[in-house]
């Protein structure tokens, strides 16, 4: 029974790959990434129920994968992971 909670808890999120393009917001934060399959740029909510991979905020200009939910209309990220860094510092 275990084992079905926890597949079903997987398959209520979807992912997006791409960069980041902002993060703007004060009580409320917002995290925007720009998708690498279409180039359209999709808002995030962020807040205290965010995991980050590392434990930190991404920098506009890093690649990331989101893991959310959709809540009445508005993208809630439930996991945040880093996957490489901007760009301009790559060679």
């Amino acid at each position: 029974m275990l084992q079905a909670s926890v597949s079903m808890a997987q398959e209520r999120y979807a992912t997006l790959t791409g960069t980041v393009v902002g993060i703007h917001g004060g009580v409320k934060k917002w995290l925007d990434v720009k998708s690498e399959k279409d180039e359209t740029v999709l808002n995030f909510r962020i807040g205290k129920n965010t995991v980050y991979k590392p434990h930190r905020y991404p920098n506009v200009g890093e690649k990331v994968k989101v893991e959310y939910s959709t809540h009445k209309g508005v993208h809630v990220a439930y996991t945040v992971t880093i996957l490489e860094g901007p760009k301009e510092n790559q060679k």
